[in-house]
């Protein structure tokens, strides 16, 4: 974990732990491992959805805003969490921190996979483990006794007095909208749809409806005027349905079916009727309203120190809710350390792959997230070096290398500096690379010690044809004449390449290792890997492709390659490693050309293919060409113009 990283943990927890502390700007990276990837909903509405989150101390509930609410402007978005840090009271659920910031997120735009910047606007509070006032109604109306049902009710009264006096709106005052705490106190949550108005302001008009159907005033429906008298209305709503224990309909009438022996239920019922009269003017405030209460206390009889929340009661949704979450896969700080920044790597990556970048080391994070934990939907195949995996994000395949080969460092990295700076069209591109140490605990003779697993990744573009070995044939079938002499060309001109200009030795050169793209375009691959490979040498020599000299006595040289190249070129004219009759093979070509009705390539074409095929061939390594004598041939050949 960066410094910078675990300095705002640290300020997240002080936060938490100090109710005096200032609400602070946090992090998506930091969020997103706090929720463990968002992974337990714990409640949504039109405005967002709410996950369950954990630090050392506690838990928190984290708001993460809908696209519907992504046209605020930044200056609009803080404007509400101004309006937010300014409330701190204990039947207020406490602001913690926020983050407006933007992340890439992958979207697939004209069907293709792109990093897409997309506004996050977050809110952190305090997380009320009782779940809200709606659940306690819906799940156990009759559940309770009375003197909790009022304290419910004083301590939401309490709360809207506070807003009121602060000339804050609510504006969705409901049940869903209270929260109960660790001892039942009612906690109001949900100012998104809050205003704050200037002291002059006491009624305000609007061309947005806001509210929850069945609190909203009618003054809100018919003429769209806000007042702090809209708010008791539906202030009025909650504590009729308190008193009923019903989280439904609430009739004209709903007061008569109530017992009212009950000194102070007799008072609350007087007040909710007040409170849901159709004229504003005729509603109590607020002030009124906690005064009319205070009267009666007197009379409350003392809540016991028991308390059956509905968080320990297994019959209750909320049971399981903080048990399932802990449970869930460990995802620490330290594995999301680096979340912050795969915005910053996907960049990076998306460059490298357009050519404005060159290949780089690459974090392991980023492979994880676009290879989706190396996740068996993802993977594509194997070859000598390892698994492959196709990436998420643009045209990428990730290799990983076994961690079962015991691979040196230094020929490690010397490889890398090969494929990074060979840079042709017939090399496959290489982009990047990762050696990433993790730590595992294993057990060594009866005892347990930790020990490092080194995992080695490489990244390349992806080629969807596949490899040239998948693509090969006889005469007869498969590919056209004119496709498998381009694709010879290319490779010639993609090993000279590497001999000539970067004087590099591929040493493990087949069919296997030459990729073709959508154009069939062939691309060198997998050069150096014997390098890493202890079993080069005998792969190649029970495949055909080892020169004499490498197999008796271990010799590599450019020379080694051409015979390699040999018995690729006599492969794609023939589909056969074997010798060829160069007068059968130019008959079942004849054969395909008269029977297709196409034009008919140059049979000198064909002829000598086979004949520098032959020549790559020969035992004595000094009687084989230069790949640049080859292609050389092969330009004389493409002045020609003889045809069958």
């Amino acid at each position: 974990m960066s410094d910078q990283q675990a300095s705002e943990v640290e300020d997240l927890e002080r936060v938490f732990a100090d109710v005096s502390k200032d609400t602070i700007q946090i992090s998506y990276g930091i969020l997103k491992s706090i929720t463990k990837n968002f992974a337990q909903v714990i409640g949504s509405g039109a405005f967002g959805v709410v996950y369950l989150g954990a630090l050392k101390n506690g838990m928190v509930a984290v708001k993460k805003l809908s696209q519907s609410t992504q046209d605020l402007s930044d200056t609009q978005f803080l404007e509400e969490v101004k309006c937010l840090k300014r409330v701190k009271h204990q039947n207020i659920v406490r602001f913690l921190g926020y983050c407006a910031e933007s992340h890439g997120e992958v979207m697939e735009i004209d069907g293709k996979l792109r990093i897409v910047e997309v506004p996050q606007r977050l809110l952190c509070f305090e997380y009320a483990p009782n779940g809200s006032l709606h659940d306690y109604l819906q799940e156990k109306p009759y559940g309770f006794e009375w003197n909790i049902r009022y304290q419910i009710l004083k301590g939401i009264c309490a709360g809207l007095h506070y807003l009121h006096q602060g000339r804050i709106y609510h504006l969705d005052l409901k049940p869903g909208n209270v929260l109960l705490g660790t001892h039942m106190e009612p906690k109001i949550t949900d100012f998104g749809l809050s205003r704050c108005i200037d002291e002059n302001q006491s009624t305000i008009c609007t061309v947005n409806l806001f509210g929850t159907p069945g609190y909203i005033a009618p003054e809100l429906i018919d003429k769209q005027k806000i007042s702090f008298k809209s708010d008791i209305f539906s202030l009025g709503i909650i504590m009729a349905r308190l008193l009923t224990g019903s989280n439904g309909s609430i009739t004209e009438n709903w007061h008569e079916a109530l017992n009212t022996d009950c000194q102070q239920m007799k008072r609350c019922i007087e007040v909710a009727k007040n409170c849901v009269e159709y004229e504003p003017y005729e509603r109590p405030t607020i002030a009124d309203i906690v005064h009319k209460l205070n009267e009666t206390e007197t009379t409350i009889q003392k809540v016991p120190q028991v308390v059956n929340e509905p968080r320990n009661d297994p019959s209750s949704s909320l049971h399981q809710v903080v048990k399932t979450f802990k449970a869930l896969s460990v995802q620490t700080l330290h594995e999301y350390s680096r979340f912050a920044d795969i915005y910053e790597d996907l960049n990076i990556l998306e460059h490298i792959v357009e050519g404005s970048e060159k290949p780089s080391n690459l974090s392991y994070p980023l492979l994880q997230f676009i290879t989706e934990n190396f996740s068996d939907k993802r993977k594509i195949g194997h070859n000598e070096l390892g698994e492959c995996f196709k990436g998420i994000v643009q045209i990428v395949v990730v290799t990983r290398l076994p961690g079962s080969l015991n691979i040196n460092d230094g020929v490690f990295h010397q490889q890398i500096g090969n494929m990074m700076m060979a840079r042709h069209q017939n090399i496959l591109r290489f982009l990047g690379y990762c050696s990433h140490a993790v730590e595992k605990k294993v057990e060594i003779g009866g005892d347990v010690v930790v020990a490092e697993k080194r995992e080695r990744l490489l990244c390349f573009e992806y080629l969807s044809k596949g490899n040239l070995s998948n693509n090969l044939s006889d005469e007869l079938s498969g590919l056209e004449w004119h496709t498998r002499y381009q694709i010879i060309k290319g490779i010639c001109e993609g090993l000279c390449y590497l001999h000539k200009e970067k004087d590099i030795i591929h040493m493990d050169l087949k069919p296997a290792s030459i990729l073709l793209d959508d154009d069939m375009v062939p691309k060198i691959a997998d050069f150096g890997i014997s390098k890493l490979l202890c079993t080069s040498d005998e792969r190649l020599r029970q495949l055909g492709y080892s020169a004499p000299e490498r197999m008796s006595d271990g010799v590599t040289s450019r020379k080694a390659d051409i015979y390699s190249l040999g018995v690729v070129i006599t492969e794609l004219v023939t589909g056969s490693k074997t010798k060829p009759s160069i007068t059968n093979v130019l008959c079942r070509w004849k054969q395909r050309w008269n029977k297709s009705g196409k034009c008919a390539p140059s049979v000198h074409q064909v002829t000598k293919c086979l004949e520098l095929a032959q020549s790559c061939l020969h035992k004595d390594p000094s009687r084989r060409p230069f790949v640049w004598d080859i292609i050389r041939e092969l330009n004389k050949l493409d002045k020609e113009d003889l045809y069958i």
